[in-house]
């Protein structure tokens, strides 16, 4: 029972893994990172002087000496910020990974450019914006939970809070520790991430633009990818209508999106918008675009033609393709740090549409996988051996 349960998950699987691995990878870069000998993040976003004090620096409130300010950060937040993500992704693999299978099976409509869009940018906006601040506060409570969750699992009993108070503050105190750190000095890390995600207005690309930068010309490029493969499928369509032996080369397809993707990107990280030669490339490649999806707009309406249930919608390519471009002329008129909320604000809601679709989808993947953490677990393997037993 179990094999033929798990058949079908391989992606949904490997998604887990990655992020098995990609999120403690992401506390270690982010502190490998803030280190004055690499500085990769200007400014640091998190160092061990931000553990030596409470509160910003004028305050003069001292917390812990030097040495044990390293010690915490560079020893024990990544393991203790990452353990409950990595935690409940390990003991709840099968579910998460069916989670995502049922994710996968719903995005199916959309051009794969842009579910890989939707994807990536929750998973962007998650890292920067959710797990770093998430995390203390859910480390102290899953500390604090764990002693009696791992009792009443083995004896079913729910032991007086009084006998399990004294372990529980013993295997949170670290996490306690950590999340004071940080949470006292909460604005100056939202400053420091902020100014990474935004830029600074100088320096190399990225430092001047900020990483949205990159996020933007990924989705910009997505976009315009999946309207050139809607087209070109169109041009086929009217092919076969034609000729009945000329199939629709579905690899094809996406060959055309992945290319017109991958060099609109290229061009716009070779020439970044905010010199001349990628203003002038962004009104083209915009305007040819938004004239390539209206065309076929226009003459499926004219003729009838309706997509198949088997085609990829590029509905969202072509509300994204303005959108973009929409966000992006209130840039040129001067004013990045609007554009900056802006895009920030669409990535977020994208970020929130997808959790509520994944929350569905966890839902759903409990009827196959029950949590370890729920009441019903372990009823369908016993029942499995009961039908075992029967056959014998």
């Amino acid at each position: 029972m179990a094999l033929k349960k798990l058949e079908g998950m391989i992606w949904g699987r490997f998604i887990t893994l990655v992020l098995l691995i990609a999120i403690p990878l992401f506390y270690v870069l982010m502190i490998v990172g803030s280190l004055p000998q690499l500085g990769w993040f200007n400014p640091a976003i998190i160092t061990y002087e931000d553990f030596t004090r409470l509160g910003p620096a004028h305050w003069g409130i001292p917390f812990l000496s030097d040495t044990w300010a390293k010690v915490f950060v560079y020893g024990f937040l990544p393991v203790f910020f990452s353990l409950p993500w990595v935690a409940f992704l390990f003991i709840d693999r099968n579910r998460v990974a069916e989670t995502f299978e049922n994710m996968g099976r719903a995005l199916r409509k959309v051009s794969l450019g842009l579910g890989l869009f939707y994807s990536v940018s929750a998973l962007i906006v998650f890292i920067f914006f959710i797990l770093p601040f998430g995390s203390p506060i859910i480390g102290v409570f899953a500390s604090f939970g764990i002693i009696p969750w791992a009792i009443k699992k083995k004896t079913g009993r729910n032991l007086p809070w009084w006998i399990l108070l004294i372990p529980s503050l013993l295997l949170s105190a670290i996490p306690i520790v950590l999340a004071i750190g940080f949470c006292t000095n909460y604005g100056e890390i939202w400053n420091s991430l902020w100014t990474f995600w935004s830029g600074i207005g100088s320096g190399t690309t990225i430092q001047e633009l900020g990483f949205v930068h990159y996020m933007w010309g990924f989705g910009y490029s997505v976009a315009i990818g999946a309207v050139f493969a809607g087209f070109a499928s169109f041009v086929y369509e009217g092919a076969s209508y034609m000729d009945h032996f000329t199939k629709k080369p579905k690899g094809l397809l996406y060959i055309v999106e992945f290319v017109v993707a991958a060099g609109v990107f290229t061009l716009y990280m070779i020439f970044p918008i905010s010199e001349s030669v990628g203003e002038i490339m962004f009104y083209i490649i915009s305007g040819l675009a938004i004239l390539v999806g209206l065309t076929e707009f226009i003459m499926r309406f004219f003729r009838k033609r309706r997509r198949s249930d088997r085609d990829n919608v590029p509905v969202g390519a072509l509300v994204m393709v303005p959108l973009f471009i929409a966000v992006d002329l209130v840039r040129l008129a001067g004013t990045t740090e609007i554009r900056n909320a802006a895009i920030t604000a669409a990535l977020g809601l994208v970020c929130i549409v997808y959790l509520v679709l994944f929350l569905m989808a966890y839902s759903f993947a409990g009827e196959t996988y029950k949590s370890r953490w729920s009441k019903g677990y372990g009823d369908d393997e016993d029942d499995d051996d009961e039908d075992t037993s029967d056959e014998d």
